[in-house]
């Protein structure tokens, strides 16, 4: 299960701290983006891809650093055509 949050500039590194302290949050996969690194407008993302149980408690750490985020589906689009033209580079540097 993947789920993205919207996060300003000031409170990135507080909310990516509360997420990676976390025993369980942290051992989830947690990327934090740029909306214009990877094609969009705004601040930052934030993605986690975990168990549900994770993502619950995600929600509660970031309670007041940032919030859901209304176009999940099209920073998820984004993200992974990003994450695959980069795979598929290392495919051929490797390959």
């Amino acid at each position: 299960m993947r789920e993205v949050y919207v996060v300003s500039l000031t409170n990135t590194r507080k909310a990516e701290e509360a997420l990676r302290q976390d025993d369980l949050v942290g051992r989830q996969s947690i990327f934090v983006r740029g909306a214009q690194s990877i094609g969009m407008k705004g601040e930052n993302f934030i993605i986690i891809d975990g168990s549900e149980v994770a993502l619950k408690k995600a929600a509660e750490l970031l309670k007041g650093l940032a919030e859901k985020a209304k176009n999940k589906d099209e920073v998820l689009k984004k993200f992974d055509e990003i994450e695959n033209q980069s795979a598929s580079g290392l495919g051929s540097i490797f390959g």
